[in-house]
């Protein structure tokens, strides 16, 4: 999945676990859930448009990465000063990228972070653990209509966020 999906999801995920008390359960457990979400969210990613590589020469890639960055910009912006435990479990696993993709661009070699780390732990507690398992998500990463599904996902997550937002008004209207 794309950013700004992860980022929703760690927001969710902290807004879920704030009432616990004491608040280092609230966020060991945000932590933990938050960091294993990235890895269900990247098993449904299978469904969702995301090619393995950058395409500058299509326009629908260029237009739907650029609406990716902004709206991730706009969700850390938002959201990172309140929920940043969440956010940044969420996210983690994403710095394998950064990792390997750095050594790249910056002509790095290190040979003990050439491969995604963290994804791949997920990869396999996914792979182990039922239900997830079970799950089989066809693959429509290179259909540019699949990122409807990730949309579908981001509206929900936000709805999600909103009814909670409008549950706390009412809570402290009263």
């Amino acid at each position: 999945m794309q950013e700004p999906t992860h980022i929703l999801s760690g927001v969710v995920i902290q807004r879920a676990f704030e009432p616990i008390r004491p608040r280092a359960l609230a966020l060991g457990l945000t932590a933990i859930c938050a960091f294993l979400s990235h890895g269900l969210l990247d098993r449904l990613a299978n469904a969702t448009y995301h090619p393995p590589n950058a395409n500058f020469h299509s326009v629908f890639w260029v237009c739907f990465h650029s609406g990716v960055l902004l709206l991730t910009i706009y969700f850390l912006c938002k959201f990172w000063r309140r929920y940043k435990w969440g956010i940044f479990f969420a996210m983690l696993p994403d710095l394998d990228w950064v990792f390997i993709h750095g050594q790249e661009v910056f002509h790095q070699h290190w040979s003990f972070y050439r491969k995604p780390i963290m994804h791949n732990l997920l990869h396999q507690v996914f792979d182990v653990m039922p239900p997830f398992s079970y799950l089989f998500v066809p693959s429509h990463r290179q259909n540019p209509w699949a990122c409807l599904w990730e949309v579908a996902i981001v509206v929900t997550l936000l709805l999600i966020i909103h009814a909670g937002n409008q549950r706390a008004k009412r809570v402290a209207a009263k």
